[in-house]
């Protein structure tokens, strides 16, 4: 697999998701031709663009994007999308740092 590299990948983003991106590089280095290109927050949600895969993994991808809409992006304890100016997922202890 080349292209954004596990770690790079927990880089980009809140520590609450190391647990996310460490499932999609699981699953991903059992798809000999994937490769990640991107990986970031976007709109509360987890982000991660990948080529070299097949429908089956796809449907994975986008069900790891909606699990991020519940997982706090600092702590990865539960949590739910918050506007304040900015969209982000977050727990009832993170909000209110």
């Amino acid at each position: 697999m080349t292209g954004v590299d596990r770690e790079d990948a927990k880089h980009s983003v809140e520590k609450g998701w190391s647990f996310l991106i460490d499932s999609v590089y699981d699953r991903l280095s059992q798809c000999s031709s994937a490769f990640v290109s991107t990986v970031k927050e976007k709109y509360g949600g987890l982000r991660i663009y990948v080529g070299g895969i097949d429908d089956e993994t796809q449907d994975f991808l986008d069900a790891i994007e909606e699990k991020s809409y519940t997982v706090c992006e600092f702590c990865g304890k539960p949590g739910k999308p918050r506007n304040s100016g900015w969209i982000k997922t977050l727990c009832d202890d993170c909000v209110r740092k």
